[in-house]
Formats: structure tokens, sequence, C-alpha cells
């Protein structure tokens, strides 16, 4: 399938070459807990927008039979040469979610940390959750993760002003800054970012980037009655990737819905 070009690809560059150094595969929970709801529904496994695989590789590693998906050719190249290095094996393709069409359905399909954010128009959002229920065999779970920044106070108190985020080194031992300045749009429930990547080598600047980068979120009955809208039933949320309903408390709220059968 031939990928459009839409506005918005954010992952190239420095930000790949950043990314597995400051999102480790081991820095949140999620993969662990996606494998227990995976149990429960056995079959087939697709991560949309999987990256570079910080949660794909994890569950490959556990023999579970999982596809990838993205729209970032870079991201699927670290993601490919990490699966390749394992000695591991899946499918890997390069659609945008709202045009996916692929080979087979799945008894599972993962929309990890927030990533369903990331596709800021409504309607290409909507249409993501249509190729979702589609790509689905009946009875088929969603597992979708969404957080919602600016009910932290303090992210709304930085509001705009720029924060050193990480510091780390690269490979090649090169010293490498990020930093990030946001603003809120409550109306709209978007977040604009921009993000500046230095590299140091011997004390020098050497390298940089500004990356931008819009995310659109929703709040918890929002996005129940969109998931109902495209179809899927037995709606429940779990806090902080625990077995447990989420609370006000949880900064991370996974969305599970089914396919219906019939």
């Amino acid at each position: 399938m031939i990928k459009n070009s839409y506005n918005g690809d954010c992952y190239y560059g420095l930000v790949v070459e950043t990314y597995n150094l400051f999102h480790p595969q081991e820095n949140i929970n999620d993969a662990a807990f996606y494998k227990k709801l995976i149990d429960e529904v056995d079959g087939a496994v697709l991560e949309i927008m999987c990256g570079s695989g910080r949660v794909l590789i994890p569950l490959l590693r556990q023999n579970i039979d999982i596809d990838g998906l993205d729209c970032s050719n870079e991201m699927l190249a670290s993601c490919r040469e990490q699966v390749l290095n394992e000695d591991l094996n899946c499918n890997l393709y390069e659609q945008y979610a709202h045009e996916m069409k692929l080979p087979r359905k799945y008894k599972t399909i993962i929309l990890s940390y927030s990533s369903f954010a990331l596709i800021v128009d409504r309607n290409q959002a909507f249409a993501t959750l249509s190729k979702i229920y589609q790509h689905l065999e009946d009875g088929g779970q969603l597992l979708l993760d969404m957080a919602i920044p600016w009910l932290s106070n303090k992210e709304q108190a930085d509001a705009g002003i720029w924060k050193l985020s990480r510091k780390g080194f690269l490979s090649d031992n090169r010293l490498v800054h990020i930093s990030k300045a946001s603003e809120y749009n409550l109306l709209e429930q978007l977040e604009y970012s921009q993000i500046k990547y230095e590299v140091y080598q011997h004390g020098k600047l050497v390298d940089a980037l500004v990356d931008e980068i819009q995310c659109r979120y929703y709040g918890k009955y929002e996005l129940q009655l969109l998931l109902e809208k495209s179809g899927f039933c037995k709606i429940r949320t779990y806090g902080d990737f625990q077995y447990k309903e989420a609370t006000k408390e949880d900064e991370v709220v996974t969305f599970r819905c089914f396919k219906k059968v019939g």
C-alpha cells in the first residue's frame, strides 16, 4: 500500500536516535500489563504506532504473535534492526492508522501510551477507530491508553516555559539535551509542543533540531462515547497499568473494549 503524506510526521533524525535512550523498554510497566489482557483473549496481536518497538519487542520475546504498524520509516527501521538482532520475527507495516489495510485480522489491537492523541484531526481519529474495528476478529479487544497532561497543576503552571526534560549520552558518547515547551488550548483539548534536541561533543554544540508536535486528548466519557459510536462494546477502564478501575489519581487510563460477536 502506498502511504500518502500528511503534515505532522515528527519522528525522524535525532528524534529517532534519542527515542530508545529515553524510552527504554523497561521504563514503563505497560507491556507486562498488556500481556495479562492478551492472554485472556487468545490470538494474534497488532500494535498500532509501534515506533521502535518499546512494547512490541518485549511481547515478541514472550512468543506473542504480534505485528507492528507505524507511519515513520525511521522508527520502523530501528524496530526492525532490534528484531533482527534478537533473532525474532514479525511483520512491520509502514502505514497511517486511519488508512490501515492489512492482510489479516487480530484478536488484540494496542494503541499504547497516548499514541492515539497524536492523531490530531478528529475525522482521522474516528477513521482510525473504524479501521481498528474492521481489523479485529469478532470478540477481539482494543487496548487504548490516554493521559491528559493539563490535569496536572504543574503542567499548567509550566505552560510556555522551556524546561530541560532529559539529558544523556548517545551511542557514540555525545551528550544530548532535550528541552520542551508546551502550550494548551483547553477548549479544543490540544497540546502544542516544541521539543529541542541539542547534541554536544567536547563541550561544543555540534547538532541541533527543533521538532514540533501536537496532541489532542480526550476525557474519559468523551472517549467512551467515541468508542461506542465506532461499534465497540463492554468498555471499561484501568488505571496506571494495574488490574483495577481507573481513578482520578491515575496518570494513564487504559480503555479496554471489544468488537461485537456476529
